[in-house]
């Protein structure tokens, strides 16, 4: 059933990293943020992406990230952790599910694709396996679209990994899309350019970059946040 208003859809600054040397991206910038994205549904709050976690020295050496707890920052747009019904993995890279762990053990779900699980269980250093990795019993394994919730959709756009995915929010005729790290920068959502900075040079990763650019855009909605930096536009 269609919403008959658009949720409230708040940006958390969860954040900042210091990106090292031979980063791909650093030479856009060292000191990259990171956001997460709060949407306020009448069944309640819907988090995407939870920033860096605690505890992994490797992580701490390398990125040195500046974090901001989950919680607090939950409580400054006025919702309890507690009470976060979702959360919806955009992929499962230590920057955007560290602090899956605050939702352990809850009545939260957590939803990610199948092949960021994959890839995490296969790959030791592809991320935090105890940030990334939900109980069982709270975790949803998808592969490809599916509806969460009235006017909640998440989407399939792989590119920056194979199972990366964005959310469509839709309410009171208005479509507002998270797309994550679906790019690097807003610029390449412009130009739909599958940049060296958030995509490995792997043909097939290339090619579904640039696809995923186009299905959001092809979506035309009106504004498009991301993970680490300011949000897309389209022109009017």
């Amino acid at each position: 059933m269609p919403l008959a208003q658009l949720p409230r859809i708040e940006r958390l600054d969860l954040a900042t990293v210091e990106l090292p040397i031979d980063h791909p991206a650093a030479g856009l910038g060292r000191s990259v943020a990171v956001h997460g994205f709060l949407i306020d549904h009448p069944d309640g709050p819907i988090l995407v992406d939870t920033g860096v976690g605690f505890g992994n020295e490797l992580i701490d050496e390398l990125y040195q990230p500046t974090r901001a707890d989950l919680g607090e920052r939950l409580a400054q747009v006025g919702v309890e952790l507690d009470d976060v019904v979702a959360v919806i993995n955009s992929h499962l890279h230590f920057d955007h599910c560290g602090q899956n762990p605050a939702l352990f053990g809850g009545r939260t779900t957590f939803y990610a694709q199948a092949a960021e699980i994959d890839a995490v269980e296969a790959h030791r250093l592809y991320t935090d396996a105890t940030w990334a990795l939900a109980p069982i019993a709270q975790r949803r394994v998808i592969a490809g679209d599916q509806q969460l919730a009235d006017g909640v959709t998440i989407l399939a756009t792989p590119g920056h990994t194979a199972g990366h995915q964005s959310v469509l929010v839709e309410g009171g005729g208005r479509r507002v899309v998270i797309g994550a790290q679906v790019v690097w920068h807003a610029d390449e959502l412009a130009s739909e350019v599958a940049s060296r900075a958030n995509v490995d040079p792997v043909p097939e990763l290339q090619v579904a970059a640039v696809e995923s650019i186009r299905r959001l855009k092809a979506l035309e909605p009106e504004i498009v946040h991301l993970s680490h930096c300011a949000a897309y536009v389209p022109p009017a």
